[in-house]
């Protein structure tokens, strides 16, 4: 699942098995570094709709309901169709190790909005990073994980999961990043 600003939910992954799209959860990372997925609910394939944007990513659509407060006790509820997007996840090609990919330190482009790509450190800013440490919170730091023979650069705030950034292809001087939510899809940070 590509996630985009307005997601809150945790990330999660299909599959499709025959005429049904199986989606999965992820538990948290294991002693070993590799990330189990749960099962979590089936969908016929026939009943939904979607598009592919490209041979990669597919488009979801699902009908929900989305409710704007207008005061302290009125609110409207409306139905809305929301676009869920699912990238295809293919082994990570590299030729390094696990601890080698966690001591390497990249810059990132996505937007014209420029941050770095290096693992088990804080990200905030010094001044997020005082007051988290007042409020007792831990703060972002992107964590290496691995499914399914795909390392994933996830995101984690206050220790939990929040967003994973795919790692197409990594060595010592680039990585190739994808499952951004627009386009470019894919990145190469350095």
């Amino acid at each position: 699942m590509i996630k985009k600003g307005s997601d809150y939910c945790p990330p999660e992954f299909i599959e499709f098995e025959n005429t049904q799209i199986i989606h999965f959860k992820l538990e948290k990372i294991s002693v070993d570094g590799l990330t189990e997925k749960v099962h979590e609910r089936n969908e016929n394939f026939s009943e939904t709709k979607c598009v592919f944007i490209n041979e990669n990513r597919i488009r979801i659509f699902r009908m929900g309901k989305t409710h704007t407060a207008i005061s302290e006790t009125e609110s409207l509820t409306a139905d809305t169709e929301f676009a869920t997007d699912y990238e295809r996840i293919r082994p990570t090609k590299t030729k390094l190790t696990a601890k080698k990919i966690q001591e390497l330190e990249f810059e990132a482009e996505w937007n014209d909005e420029k941050f770095p790509f290096v693992f088990n450190k804080i990200l905030d800013n010094p001044t997020i990073n005082k007051i988290n440490k007042r409020l007792n919170i831990e703060g972002q730091k992107l964590v290496l994980e691995k499914l399914q023979g795909t390392y994933f650069a996830s995101m984690y705030e206050n220790g939990e999961r929040s967003t994973l950034i795919g790692i197409k292809e990594i060595d010592e001087e680039k990585a190739i990043l994808f499952g951004f939510p627009e386009t470019p899809y894919q990145i190469t940070a350095k």
